[in-house]
């Protein structure tokens, strides 16, 4: 139980720094705060159903999965995108959706074998390297509601996210390895 605390925290955490009048203010001069918040909405959802609250027995894990998957991509096709950063009751049906999506996602991740995790993992770094070479290279292409500037800044932000939270999950992942080889030795 004291775990789970711990992430019922981290989680609480992530919604309130997200969706606050400040930063929803600030989300709609600057793509950084908006995306993150994709982040953190998403990887909260992940963390109350992995770690604390998995209430979705009946559901399949690969329905949850579909649905997790769903919620995330659609904020990111650029006609979505652009509704939630231009009309702010379109951004907090967004918000609930990321949330809800990252809870279904954690779901489903926790009855999954590890190598199709890590298919996922793969999908999803194929996925955000494909979006932030897009706001790097050419941000207009995406969505012209923001200076091509700062958006270019998120692309380098989410790819280097990105490859931070992988190489950690790939060391931890390497850790587990070795601890598990040494009880076989």
């Amino acid at each position: 139980m004291k775990n789970s605390n711990f992430f019922i925290i981290i989680s609480v955490f992530l919604i309130i720094i997200t969706i606050n009048p400040y930063t929803e203010t600030y989300m709609s001069i600057n793509p950084i705060p908006y995306m993150l918040a994709h982040y953190s909405l998403y990887a909260s959802g992940i963390l109350l159903a992995y770690f604390v609250y998995d209430r979705l027995k009946p559901l399949n894990k690969y329905i949850s999965l579909v649905i997790g998957i769903f919620l995330a991509v659609t904020w990111h096709i650029p006609f979505f995108f652009n509704l939630g950063v231009y009309n702010l009751w379109i951004r907090l049906i967004e918000e609930l959706s990321l949330f809800i999506g990252g809870y279904f996602m954690g779901h489903s991740i926790k009855g999954l074998s590890r190598n199709f995790n890590l298919f996922l993992l793969a999908l999803w770094m194929i996925a955000d390297t494909y979006l932030s070479a897009l706001l790097m290279i050419y941000p207009s292409l995406y969505t012209t509601l923001y200076n091509t500037q700062s958006l270019q800044y998120l692309g380098v932000i989410m790819f280097l996210m990105m490859n931070t939270l992988v190489v950690y999950l790939l060391l931890q992942y390497v850790i587990k390895i070795f601890k598990e080889e040494k009880m076989f030795i």
